[in-house]
């Protein structure tokens, strides 16, 4: 059952994928730039499906009693519907984003952030509300789980959260290197907190979703940094 499960997951990530370009053909966003050749849609499909894996297991999906919650779709809580729905429009809600004047030059770069302190003080506000987020969950895995099962969730996490952040400052402290937290890693990033069941941590999981693979299909699984000169070994 539980490849079954993944196998639902893996299809799930997909058909997003393809709602994704079907309205990029519609402008939205404005600046989409999906990948149109065969070989850099297979790129995108090879980190979709190895991120989607993991985000998958560290919050239990392919457990049949977690993808029954999930994926409920009986009354009295057809939870299914309402998870299908916020990770199907989340995708291009991020999307719409970008028809608002306002939030057109909002970038997580080294560039965006040396422009001015409002656009440092914009960084603050969408930190904060990651943070609050991920107090929450951790607050919920303290109060529903012994020491040991706290301490898997928090560290199984907490990892992947370091090595990105690690990523970024020894990126920072390199010249000749341009740094772009792309959101898909972002939506990927605040999924992972979304193991239990509970309707935050179900919005959370299907909107980080929705995000993540609304990143890669719209504008390509693009790596966090890229050199801007040649490096010599020599």
């Amino acid at each position: 059952r539980q490849y079954a499960c993944l196998a639902t997951w893996f299809m799930l990530l997909l058909v997003q994928y393809c709602v994704v370009r079907l309205v990029c053909q519609l402008g939205v966003p404005r600046d989409c730039h999906p990948d149109s050749s065969l070989l850099e849609v297979m790129h995108d499909f090879q980190v979709m499906f190895i991120m989607g894996f993991l985000l998958a297991v560290l919050t239990g999906v392919h457990l049949p009693s977690r993808f029954e919650y999930l994926f409920r779709f009986s009354r009295p809580r057809p939870r299914g519907l309402a998870f299908l729905a916020v990770m199907t429009l989340s995708g291009p809600g991020w999307g719409a984003l970008d028809l608002v004047p306002a939030l057109t030059t909002i970038s997580l770069t080294t560039a965006f952030f040396r422009e001015s302190w409002v656009n440092v003080m914009i960084g603050v506000g969408i930190a904060s509300c990651a943070f609050a987020f991920l107090l929450w969950h951790f607050v919920c895995a303290y109060r529903h789980n012994p020491l040991s099962g706290f301490l898997a969730y928090s560290v199984s996490r907490l990892s992947i959260w370091i090595f990105y952040a690690s990523y970024l400052y020894v990126a920072s402290q390199t010249a000749g290197v341009y740094i772009h937290l792309h959101h898909y890693i972002i939506g990927f990033l605040v999924a992972l907190l979304a193991e239990f069941n509970h309707p935050i941590s179900l919005v959370l999981l299907a909107a980080g979703t929705g995000v993540f693979v609304q990143g890669i299909s719209a504008y390509d699984a693009d790596p966090v940094i890229e050199k801007t000169r040649s490096f010599f070994l020599f």
